[in-house]
């Protein structure tokens, strides 16, 4: 006769995961073993799963991204890298909304919304680049997105204006300047749904969408980790990094192409004629005439 494993633990209060709030709850939880602590103090509820799944999506998300990265831009691997990305901050957004509501903390569900935006952002960019033609309807759903990250920007900077703690007045300018970032980014997307189509424009736009959404799960996963550390700098020094990264990305599209051909052919003796300027004319070759002996 087979033996079946029965995973049981009991409920403890002071277990990090059961702090976070609701009631205490007995059960069998399949994705934890018995025996070991804490996971036998933890209590098996719908919360305590969500708090599982937010983790290890979350720890999946700090690895992959940057595996998305640094893999050649458009290739194979970025789309695979870049899909396990989206799918995995999707599901940390969704279990985030089982965090905050025990803490009461509601700007946590601004910012989630703000982040969903920007990896949905992010995705429809390329979509209306692949596209042929124009789309009402996809339109009217990106500029629907952008409305709504709109409204979470503003109730982001309402927040930082009601400030009545002391935590949260010392996060006031922080979270006004994500509020003003949400909003600059959505009427930057509105912009690129009825602006020209270019083909430098959408691959800026979705580097920087896709790297501040990441931006938002280092803070976020730095906020909660950087004990004694003070919590402005526990904001400011990821979101002031990754400003940097995305710029960095950013700037060689930027810059001309006559320009990036100049500075190349300075330090690298290379020179890459751009497109506008036409093909390269073919060299004149020396015409080497046979030489003939005199007959005899």
């Amino acid at each position: 006769m087979a033996r079946t494993r029965v995973y049981r633990f009991s409920v403890s209060m002071a277990s990090p995961i059961g702090s976070l709030g609701g009631p205490p709850a007995r059960g069998r939880c399949p994705l934890l073993p018995t025996g070991a602590a804490p996971f036998d103090r933890v209590p098996c509820s719908k919360q305590t799963m969500m708090t599982l799944l937010h983790v290890i999506c979350g720890t999946f998300v700090l690895v992959v991204a940057p595996a998305a990265l640094v893999v050649r831009k458009g290739g194979r691997w970025h789309r695979r890298w870049g899909t396990a990305f989206m799918l995995a901050m999707s599901v940390v957004l969704f279990t985030a909304g089982f965090m905050w509501q025990p803490k009461g903390h509601i700007f946590l569900f601004a910012l989630a919304l703000v982040s969903g935006y920007l990896i949905f952002n992010g995705y429809r960019i390329l979509a209306r680049r692949r596209r042929p033609r124009a789309d009402a309807l996809d339109d009217g759903i990106d500029v629907a997105a952008a409305g709504m990250t709109v409204v979470a920007g503003l109730w982001l900077i309402a927040i930082a204006a009601s400030a009545g703690t002391d935590l949260m007045r010392s996060l006031a300018p922080i979270m006004a300047g994500l509020g003003v970032v949400a909003i600059a980014f959505a009427l930057n997307d509105v912009r690129g749904v009825f602006g020209p189509r270019t083909r430098v424009g959408p691959l800026i736009a979705h580097l920087g969408a896709m790297i501040a959404a990441y931006i938002s799960a280092v803070t976020a996963f730095i906020v909660i980790n950087a004990h004694g550390v003070p919590m402005e700098l526990r904001w400011l020094v990821p979101i002031g990094i990754g400003t940097l990264v995305i710029t960095g990305y950013s700037l060689p599209y930027r810059i001309p192409e006559t320009v990036r051909a100049k500075v190349r052919a300075r330090f690298t003796g290379i020179r890459r004629v751009p497109v506008s300027e036409g093909p390269l004319e073919p060299r004149p070759t020396a015409r080497v005439e046979p030489t003939s002996t005199p007959s005899s």
